[in-house]
């Protein structure tokens, strides 16, 4: 009989360990993510500033699920491109990476770019020289999830 109640303790004592293991896992995973989209959005920013005129132009600014159907591909070594262009080329490169567009043919053939988010996508708005970017993601049937970075150029 003691044997009995020491094995139904030590598998309830189990039993919790592994929901704790579980729950570990899933929020560690979550932390994953949030850190990725934070440093989407700061690389983002980053290039905003290398770019000053395209920022200025308004070449930056997009919008949830929209994104832009030609670019020239600044990667290559003969491409020549504009400050608008080249702000184009990195928001498309950076909507790409985030992961709703990933059967997009502007990510499949030119860039080869792979989706690191659930779902991701973006927002860039500007404000004069403040820019508000902000990432969102969505795994499974969770609600979305955002990281929004505030910066001055």
């Amino acid at each position: 009989m003691e044997v009995l109640v020491a094995l139904a303790v030590l598998s309830i004592g189990l039993l919790g360990m592994a929901g704790m293991q579980l729950f570990s896992m899933k929020s560690s995973y979550n932390a994953y993510l949030q850190s990725q989209a934070s440093y989407f959005a700061y690389d983002l920013i980053d290039k905003m500033r290398a770019n000053p005129t395209g920022f200025n132009n308004g070449a930056y600014d997009t919008s949830l699920t929209n994104i832009p159907g030609t670019f020239t591909n600044c990667q290559t070594t003969t491409a020549n491109c504009t400050p608008n262009q080249l702000a184009t080329f990195e928001i498309t490169q950076w909507k790409c990476s985030l992961g709703s567009f990933t059967n997009d043919p502007a990510c499949v053939a030119p860039l080869n770019m792979t989706s690191v988010l659930p779902n991701g996508d973006g927002i860039v708005q500007r404000n004069g020289n403040d820019v508000e970017v902000t990432v969102q993601w969505q795994q499974g049937t969770n609600p979305v999830e955002s990281i929004m970075i505030m910066a001055e150029l």
